[in-house]
């Protein structure tokens, strides 16, 4: 099967010929139908790793069954999402339903061959079955909506509450659309992009700000009156948690949700002033999966909006390079 590998250098891919894979006891191969690109897949791209196959957001067709696995439950031709985590099945954490937390942990995407590629291997426990209403790119949705709606499950947010989302890429924008669901008042979405604030207005956000021309505060001030109880940090760059702390009012909540390889700094004056609690937020419980499939099923939300540009493989290394670069998009779904 053809595959995007990292080849090392920061964001580059390289198409190959490599081996389809084969199922495991209690696996499936799945025909990757759409896969979005992820922030975090940009970020691991610049470390300088070699061999991997990226891709977590992965939605497709069970094309073979491997050994243990009942062919009543998991019928080939069945289009399912995939949840990318993978453990020891044993473990207290496993048995949770987190085996992100699982010692033996591994990433499809990561550790594991992922879905820049044709097929991939899946463990039936991280399976989930699509609804019919749910097709084409739209489907690679499921995974970065199951991430924001574990976000606001860590926030504790309360309907009536205004929220400040800081960065409006694709993470930033399903924080954006389920705070709304879940009964948010004024939801308000700092971003620079221009393409981005665009799609937080379509995703619902009640206004946006653009911090290169306006001072963040005073937006903040000027559209809700004081400081927000809730501030969700999903742009992942050096100074944006310090920069959450300073926004978010007194005994308020800030999650980082974004993913930052690189030493940051906070002043802590601001948290302790203030009494903020600062939770962080990465994958999932298994009911952030199915809520967000029933949150695409019964179009809570249009999610599909924020989807700017669908790929095929062959186009893939271009674009990911380009990305690396600079945010041009909304989300950009590959589509092997």
């Amino acid at each position: 099967m053809r595959a995007a590998v990292l080849t090392g250098a920061p964001h580059e891919l390289r198409l190959d010929d490599v081996a389809t894979p084969e199922p495991e006891s209690g696996e499936v191969i799945v025909r990757v139908d759409a896969c979005g690109i992820c922030g975090s897949d940009l970020h691991i791209a610049e470390m300088g790793m070699e061999g991997p196959v990226l891709g977590h957001e992965i939605a497709g067709t069970i094309e073979s069954l491997g050994p243990s696995v009942d062919p009543d439950t998991w019928v080939v031709g069945r289009s399912v999402a995939v949840r990318p985590t993978v453990g020891c099945h044993r473990c207290h954490w496993c048995d949770q339903g987190r085996p992100d937390h699982c010692a033996q942990f591994g990433l499809i995407g990561l550790d594991r061959f992922g879905g820049f590629a044709e097929h991939v291997a899946v463990p039936t426990q991280e399976l989930y079955r699509l609804p019919a209403t749910v097709t084409g790119p739209e489907q690679a949705l499921v995974e970065p909506l199951a991430v924001a709606r574990q976000t606001l499950r860590r926030a504790a947010i309360a309907p009536g509450e205004n929220v400040l989302v800081i960065g409006g890429g694709p993470i930033g924008l399903a924080v954006t659309a389920w705070a709304k669901v879940l009964g948010a008042d004024q939801v308000l979405v700092s971003e620079p992009v221009e393409v981005r604030r665009r799609l937080a207005q379509t995703m619902g956000a009640d206004h946006v700000i653009d911090p290169t021309q306006d001072d963040l505060t005073e937006a903040v001030t000027a559209h809700l009156g004081g400081p927000p109880p809730l501030v969700i940090e999903c742009a992942g760059s050096p100074g944006r948690i310090g920069e959450a702390m300073e926004q978010a009012g007194a005994r308020g909540r800030v999650v980082v949700v974004a993913l930052l390889l690189a030493p940051d700094t906070i002043v802590p004056w601001f948290g302790l002033q203030k009494e903020l609690d600062v939770r962080f937020a990465m994958y999932y419980d298994p009911v952030d999966f199915t809520d967000s499939l029933d949150a695409l099923d019964t179009r809570a939300f249009d999610a599909a909006a924020m989807i700017t540009d669908t790929i095929p493989l062959d186009e893939l290394p271009d674009r990911f390079a380009r990305m690396g670069e600079r945010p041009d998009a909304g989300k950009v779904v590959l589509t092997p």
